[in-house]
């Protein structure tokens, strides 16, 4: 699966779980897209086409419209976006993305358990 880690997501450690877990990864910087806007983000990932989008902006599902996209988006609700704290979670979601549905928001939180949203 391609998945795409927002610009609050750029360490490179963020991406060997996924890869690991046999999904191609880019980050927004990667795509030269650091600095743009949310909406204009998720338009430019779902044309990519990216399958995913791993963020830990928590607001994202209350300040944009997420239901016309096929994007599966994961926010990482978490009280630090430190790479060695948030590595278990990368682990974790790597084996869970692809049960994920297509055009789904989900929450994962530090110990690493899903809230649909």
């Amino acid at each position: 699966m391609l998945m795409l880690l927002d610009e609050n997501l750029l360490s490179r450690k963020l991406k060997k779980p996924l890869i690991d877990g046999g999904h191609s990864v880019q980050t927004v910087e990667d795509m030269g897209w650091r600095g743009v806007k949310d909406r204009e983000l998720l338009a430019l990932a779902q044309t990519y086409p990216f399958e995913g989008f791993i963020t830990a902006d928590k607001n994202l599902p209350y300040q944009q419209n997420l239901r016309e996209l096929t994007l599966r988006i994961v926010v990482l609700d978490v009280v630090s976006t430190r790479p060695d704290y948030l590595l278990p979670l990368m682990v974790k979601l790597s084996g869970l993305i692809n049960s994920l549905a297509a055009g789904s928001v989900t929450f994962i939180n530090d110990r690493g358990e899903l809230t649909p949203f």
